[in-house]
């Protein structure tokens, strides 16, 4: 087989190969706002982990839960 060919076959199926997985990789790429709800929820995963661990090993912080009772009774809107 003349080298010139072979040369070409090999470089027409390389551009074929990178088209392809071009194609397929942008199809398949998570878009931007998936990407981010997925890393708000990983966050706070991790975050609900870490409070778990905590409570779990160190015991509960009753300042959080207080703290937290008192976000709330603050956002309340009363109602005459």
């Amino acid at each position: 087989m003349n080298p010139f060919w072979l040369m070409t076959r090999v470089a027409g199926m390389a551009l074929l190969t990178a088209a392809g997985l071009s194609l397929a990789f942008r199809e398949l790429r998570p878009k931007s706002p998936d990407l981010m709800s997925g890393l708000l929820h990983f966050r706070k995963g991790c975050d609900e982990f870490q409070k778990g661990f905590s409570a779990v090993f160190f015991g509960t912080a009753t300042n959080d839960s207080r703290r937290s009772a008192e976000t709330r009774e603050s956002a309340r809107i009363p109602i005459e």
